[in-house]
């Protein structure tokens, strides 16, 4: 399982508008390219006058080609989605990670030159 972190911090008064275009423009096309919305959280969990707020969006595809095949499916809604998130936004990233109790698979490339 590979999960994805995306991290938005953003002006308090920002954050419906990042929910409703993510409800409106991005959550129809995810399921179909195999990503999965787990939880949306804020932080604080206030909106405070003077400090942002980070949105952190946990999303799942069930494994890296299941990744690669998610970005390979990007259209022009998702860079549409993210580029009018970035105009409300501070600072944007994502985070994609896999538990790391088991030892983590290699690129083809680096296990082919060993």
């Amino acid at each position: 399982m590979i999960h994805i972190l995306d991290e938005i911090v953003l002006a308090p008064r920002h954050l419906p508008a990042v929910l409703g275009l993510l409800e409106s423009h991005y959550l129809p096309g995810s399921g179909p390219r195999g990503l999965t919305l787990l939880q949306r959280w804020a932080s604080p969990p206030v909106a405070l006058d003077d400090a942002p707020n980070t949105l952190w969006l946990l999303w799942q595809v069930a494994d890296a080609p299941a990744y690669y095949a998610m970005r390979a499916g990007i259209e022009a809604p998702v860079i549409a989605f993210w580029s009018e998130v970035d105009t409300l936004c501070e600072i944007r990233r994502r985070h994609v990670m896999t538990d790391a109790t088991p030892a983590l698979p290699q690129r083809k490339e680096l296990r082919d030159a060993v």
